[in-house]
């Protein structure tokens, strides 16, 4: 994949140019706030059931409005989608307020809940939008700067959340989260609703829609839901990817939890309510997840031949796997941090170039309900080994938790690489070659 340099695209592509820098704001306020909200949780109830429930509510709701979300975003301005969730992503930052001044737990799963499905939204038309927003040659580019992007904000704003969480406590992180909406918001707006389309690949579907109107949504939406679904079956090399996804998060869905535990009660002090520590470890995991990202453009490059494509899949999931299962067993935060850096680093590589094999082969008028089924059924299983794992903590140390948790993660490499080799399964050509599927 010879692809265009960071340089070249922020400049000469002035709609991704917006887009990236409405992200880089509301990025950086998401996790600003999400360290408050674990913080939050953890002050007014103590119990890893209660920050189990926020977990879940911030990962349940992708499961229930994956399926509309998806529908809508192949359906409707993508550009009028993604404004909307980001003013009402703003109106949902300031109840946070509301619900620490109540002292209510209730109240702040209850605004996690109501956060995770506007962003499901906003994610299926961003996803579904950034394809047709740049060249070929741009794609890759364009992928790893938005993710890297995400996960260099998700680093700082863990480290900004928690050091002022210590100093300034909770409240001005859910105030700087409203206001990254709305400068989101500002940005997108400057984005015309066509660059976000490719017209050949919609038009006959759009023509269709406008015959009857209102009806379509209800009359065809179950339709569209099984024909995304059945593409994705059909379709062996998406319907791997989606696979192995859901089985990375058998393991990977619980390591929000594992932080949370560690940082806030293995490695806090007396009097200490671990706030700084927390945040350690999603900074560590943020940052390699950064240079991971930084670092997908090479690996992009070097895996642009289908064999070694699927083998970069495989190996690189079980690697992160098993660096995440050492981490655990580290007996200082320091040195967990580390291997949990490394993990994540190797995890960013292998999102990067996946993410883009997927956008190169699929058809825009399916990008939005296979991207959000994808994302729904792996944040599902996400919920499910969050529930799982804080179960498990009533008997069980977060370290060993977290063992087992790169063990789970490392299985779907296997799985993977074990269909490479005993089975007609691969990357198809057009995965890895500068063209979009139709």
């Amino acid at each position: 994949m010879l692809s265009a340099t960071y340089s070249e695209l922020l400049r000469g592509n002035r709609n991704y140019r917006r887009l990236w820098i409405g992200q880089m704001i509301s990025e950086l306020g998401t996790w600003f706030s999400f360290i408050a909200e674990l913080g939050l949780v953890r002050v007014l109830s103590g119990s890893p059931l209660a920050t189990t429930a926020l977990l879940v509510a911030r990962t349940m709701p992708f499961f229930l409005a994956g399926p509309l979300a998806g529908v809508i975003v192949d359906k409707r301005s993508r550009k009028q989608i993604m404004i909307a969730a980001d003013l009402l992503r703003a109106g949902v930052a300031l109840l946070y307020l509301a619900a620490a001044w109540t002292g209510a737990v209730w109240a702040v799963v209850a605004c996690s809940a109501l956060m995770s499905s506007l962003t499901m939204f906003f994610e299926a038309a961003k996803n579904a939008a950034l394809p047709n927003m740049v060249t070929p040659r741009e794609l890759l580019t364009a992928n790893v700067l938005m993710f890297s992007t995400r996960f260099l904000q998700f680093t700082l704003g863990a480290a900004l959340g928690g050091l002022t969480a210590a100093q300034f406590g909770y409240k001005v992180a859910f105030i700087v989260n409203a206001l990254s909406f709305g400068g989101s918001a500002i940005y997108i707006a400057l984005i015309p609703s066509t660059a976000m389309r490719r017209a050949p690949a919609v038009s006959a579907r759009a023509a269709e829609g406008a015959k009857d109107d209102g009806e379509a949504v209800q009359g065809r939406f179950f339709q569209d839901l099984r024909d995304g679904l059945a593409y994705i079956w059909t379709t062996p090399f998406v319907r791997g990817v989606i696979l192995v996804n859901i089985g990375w998060a058998t393991g990977g869905g619980m390591i929000n939890l594992l932080f949370d535990r560690v940082g806030g009660q293995v490695f806090a002090g007396e009097g200490n309510r671990g706030d700084w520590n927390v945040a350690a470890l999603f900074t560590a995991g943020g940052a390699g997840l950064f240079v991971g990202m930084m670092l997908a453009r090479r690996a992009g490059a070097w895996a642009a031949q289908e064999r070694r494509a699927g083998l970069f899949i495989g190996w690189s999931l079980l690697a992160h796997g098993i660096f995440l299962a050492v981490g655990g067993l580290m007996p200082t935060l320091a040195l967990m941090a580390l291997w949990v850096a490394a993990s994540r680093m190797i995890l960013g590589m292998e999102f990067g170039v996946q993410e883009t094999m997927m956008m190169r082969v699929l058809p825009d008028e399916y990008r939005g309900r296979v991207f959000s089924t994808d994302r729904a059924l792996e944040i599902s299983m996400m919920t499910v080994s969050t529930v799982i794992g804080g179960w498990l903590l009533i008997w069980l140390d977060p370290r060993t938790l977290m063992v087992m948790s790169g063990l789970l993660s490392a299985i779907p490499g296997v799985a993977w690489l074990l269909a490479l080799w005993l089975t007609r399964f691969g990357v198809p050509a057009g995965a890895v070659r500068q063209s979009y599927g139709d």
